[in-house]
């Protein structure tokens, strides 16, 4: 298996790699809508930003591994309000991936984030590197 961290001196570093590869798939776990330079700078207020910040870390966090969203094979989103939040979640998603290559994709309601966030994702990958 292979440990991936983006950056070693963050506090999450602490507690788990950022993507984990292993027999050509991959795990990146517990995305939030942090700065992954300054994970302590405050958040983005609205979901739909949040969302989009959460695929920008996937974004980066992918690159770091030589990998690109194609790879994404499966997505779980979790919301804090779900009923209340799910479409303005959905606006910040929609686009992110190609049409045509659309991960299978599922969406829990929680009742809490870490940092207060109000979205959070796993990723599933086929690492298949570039």
């Amino acid at each position: 298996m292979e440990f991936i961290t983006t950056r070693h001196d963050a506090a999450r570093a602490q507690l788990g790699s950022d993507v984990v590869l292993a027999d050509g798939w991959g795990v990146v776990a517990g995305v939030l809508p942090i700065d992954l330079d300054n994970d302590r700078a405050a958040l983005p207020e609205q979901v739909e930003a949040q969302t989009r910040k959460v695929l920008a870390n996937l974004e980066r966090i992918l690159a770091a591994a030589g990998l690109a969203k194609g790879a994404v094979a499966a997505v779980t989103v979790q919301l804090v309000d779900l009923p209340r939040l799910f479409e303005r979640m959905n606006a910040g998603y929609t686009g992110f991936f190609a049409a045509g290559r659309l991960p299978a994709r599922t969406c829990v309601g929680v009742t809490a984030l870490p940092r207060g966030a109000l979205v959070q994702m796993d990723f599933v990958l086929r690492a298949e590197r570039r």
